[in-house]
């Protein structure tokens, strides 16, 4: 069948093999870097994905941290009503809750001497009770977790051996609490 064509056709059909050999190699190439291109935009796609996922998960935590500060407020007031004394209380209801404590633990202790401290930026006063205490290890083991266990804020901040002779089976101690007021 290629005998039959003229020169001039045959010479037509070899341009246009060539033509279309021509297109085909330029259709290659110019796909190979379309292909390229589109695995780079997909690799830069899962990585922002990657990114997306991080951010969502970073602002939920936010969000739950967010939420749980929004609380902040309730439950500085339920310490404030529940667990500090109340001004209008005065000083008496500390006294009432001290020798509470000190029947309950079953310990003999000398006169209280009390301080204050004022906190006016948080709006809190400290009252410092300080007295001396003689009795056995575990009475005083009683006493703090007596202590611990009370409802209200009452810390032992200090506790001074004043004698731990082995001679006696007592010691005997200063000790130091707090109370907190709001005012």
């Amino acid at each position: 069948m290629f005998s039959l064509l003229s020169q001039k056709e045959k010479r037509l059909l070899e341009v246009f093999f060539l033509l279309l050999v021509l297109s085909l190699f330029c259709l290659f190439f110019i796909s190979m870097g379309e292909k390229n291109t589109y695995f780079r935009s997909f690799s830069v796609l899962s990585s922002r994905e990657n990114h997306y996922r991080d951010l969502n998960m970073s602002n939920i935590e936010k969000e739950r941290e967010w939420l749980r500060w929004k609380k902040a407020p309730l439950d500085i007031e339920e310490l404030r009503t529940n667990y500090f004394y109340m001004e209008e209380e005065g000083i008496n209801q500390l006294r009432l809750d001290l020798q509470k404590i000190f029947n309950e633990s079953r310990i003999n202790i000398s006169q209280i001497k009390y301080g204050y401290n004022m906190f006016e930026d948080e709006r809190i006063k400290k009252v410092i009770a300080t007295f001396d205490f003689s009795g056995s290890y575990f009475s005083l083991k009683k006493f703090i977790h007596t202590v611990e266990e009370f409802p209200k804020f009452l810390i032992v901040e200090k506790i001074d051996f004043l004698d731990t002779s082995t001679e006696r089976d007592s010691l005997i101690l200063r000790i130091t609490m707090a109370g907190y007021y709001v005012f």
